[in-house]
C-alpha cells in the first residue's frame, strides 16, 4: 500500500489541475464575498452577512445551492481517478488482490487531503474577502469552528467518495461529471424531500448526505452533532466498503 500511495501523491503534487482547481475556487470565492457586498441589503428577520462570524457564514455559504465546493471536489475526484484509469495502469495489479483494495485506500487518503486543502483555501479567501471588504475577522467561539470544519470536512469527504465510486462504476467522464453536478444541486435530495412531505409524515430524508451536508445545524445541539457526525461517518464507512468490495470484483479487461 504505501507504493501505491506513494504513486498517488506523487501525481496528486504534479497535478496541475488540483493546483488549478484550488486557485479558481479561491477567486471565485472572494469575487463571491464582492457582489455580496455590492447587493447586500437587510432582510427583517435575518443578519446582515457583514456580521456573521466565520462559523456562520461557512454554514450560509455551504447551504446555498449549487455547493461550488461540492462541483471543484467531484471536478478532481473524476479527473484523479479517471487518468489513472485512462494510462491503463491499473491493469498492473489486475492479478493481486490485495493491491486492489490498497489502490482505493490510497485514493481515498488523496482524496481527503485534497478536501482538506480546499477548507484551507476557503479560510484563505475568506479571511482576505471578509477583512478587505467587510473588516470582519471574528471567527466565532473557537470550539463551535473547529466543530464545524471538522464536520462539514468528513461530509465533504464523503462525497468525494460517493464520487469515486461513481467513477468507478461508469468509468466514464462524462457520465461522472453529470451525475456529479445533479448531485451537488441536491436535485434528487429536494425531490424526494418534497414527495416525503406530500406523501409521508416521516422526516428520513434529512439523514441524506447532501441535505445533511447543506443543513445549516445548531452546533450547539447535541442531536445536530450526532446528526452531523453520524451521518458523515456512516457514509464514510458504507462507500469505502462499496469502492473496495467493486475494486476487488472488477473486470478491468
Amino acid at each position: 500500500m504505501i507504493n501505491l500511495f506513494k504513486m498517488d501523491l506523487y501525481r496528486f503534487t504534479r497535478n496541475k489541475i488540483m493546483y488549478l482547481l484550488l486557485l479558481l475556487f479561491c477567486a471565485f470565492q472572494i469575487f463571491g464575498i464582492y457582489m455580496m457586498k455590492q447587493y447586500e441589503q437587510p432582510v427583517e428577520g435575518h443578519p446582515i452577512l457583514s456580521s456573521l462570524t466565520e462559523s456562520e457564514f461557512i454554514q450560509y455559504t455551504i447551504s446555498q445551492p449549487p455547493s461550488w465546493m461540492l462541483i471543484y471536489i467531484a471536478v478532481f475526484t473524476i479527473y484523479f481517478y479517471m487518468s489513472e484509469w485512462n494510462s491503463g495502469f491499473s491493469k498492473n495489479y489486475i492479478s493481486m488482490r490485495q493491491a486492489r483494495s490498497h489502490s482505493v485506500f490510497s485514493k481515498m487518503t488523496i482524496l481527503a487531503l485534497f478536501v482538506a486543502m480546499m477548507f484551507l483555501t476557503l479560510l484563505v479567501a475568506d479571511g482576505i474577502a471578509r477583512k478587505l471588504l467587510w473588516d470582519q475577522t471574528d471567527m466565532g467561539d473557537p470550539g463551535t469552528f473547529i466543530t464545524l470544519l471538522a464536520g462539514q470536512f468528513l461530509l465533504h469527504w464523503a462525497f468525494s467518495l460517493l464520487i469515486l465510486c461513481i467513477a468507478m462504476v461508469t468509468r466514464n467522464l462524462l457520465v461522472s461529471l453529470s451525475a456529479s453536478i445533479v448531485l451537488a444541486l441536491n436535485v434528487i435530495g429536494m425531490v424526494l424531500e418534497a414527495l416525503e412531505k406530500l406523501f409521508t409524515d416521516i422526516h428520513l430524508t434529512k439523514y441524506l448526505l447532501i441535505n445533511t451536508l447543506v443543513r445549516v445545524k445548531d452546533l450547539g445541539s447535541t442531536a445536530d452533532l450526532i446528526h452531523m457526525f453520524g451521518v458523515a461517518i456512516a457514509a464514510i464507512l458504507f462507500l469505502s466498503y462499496v469502492a473496495v468490495r467493486y475494486k476487488i470484483r472488477e473486470d478491468l479487461t
